[in-house]
């Protein structure tokens, strides 16, 4: 096989989607549907999910970084490294990335994919190299958060 195909989220992300999808196809402008769409999850901010939700999520990240790596990475440095977990600016990322990789897959258009592939798969890859920088994280061995010292000792002079 040339290609790999994306991975489907797990049942709880898809649920989550449809969720939010009738709630937007529903609303029209009205306040008690707005209202209802204001207390569902948003799988691409798992850190505001449900336990089971989270999981699923942090799961199919997993699944979609493997995806990546195969399809999209060439070089060794050009991968999302396996610790992508231990990297909050990662983390935060890649959800959202695959929520958007998903829904291009399901449009009626190529130009949802287009989009992701000329905007937003090109922008987490600049960004995420450019916040790992030359740490041996690209190299296949994890390093440490650099600035914690630094992060520990603003908390520590930080006004409460």
């Amino acid at each position: 096989m040339i290609v790999l195909p994306f991975p489907a989220p797990p049942f709880p992300v898809l649920r989550s989607l449809e969720l939010l999808e009738a709630a937007r196809r529903s609303d029209r402008g009205g306040v008690a549907h707005a209202d209802g769409a204001a207390d569902l999850e948003r799988p691409w901010e798992p850190a505001r999910c449900s336990g089971e939700l989270s999981a699923a999520v942090w799961s199919w990240c997993g699944d979609v970084v493997a995806w990546i790596n195969h399809e999209y990475a060439w070089r060794p440095a050009q991968m999302v490294p396996a610790c992508w977990c231990h990297h909050a600016h990662i983390a935060r990322e890649l959800p959202v990335l695959a929520v958007l990789r998903w829904e291009a897959e399901n449009a009626a258009g190529p130009q949802l994919v287009e989009e992701w592939n000329r905007y937003a798969f090109p922008m987490f890859c600049d960004r995420m190299a450019q916040r790992l920088g030359e740490s041996t994280c690209r190299t296949g061995r994890h390093q440490d958060w650099p600035a914690e010292s630094r992060y520990t000792a603003f908390l520590d002079d930080s006004p409460l």
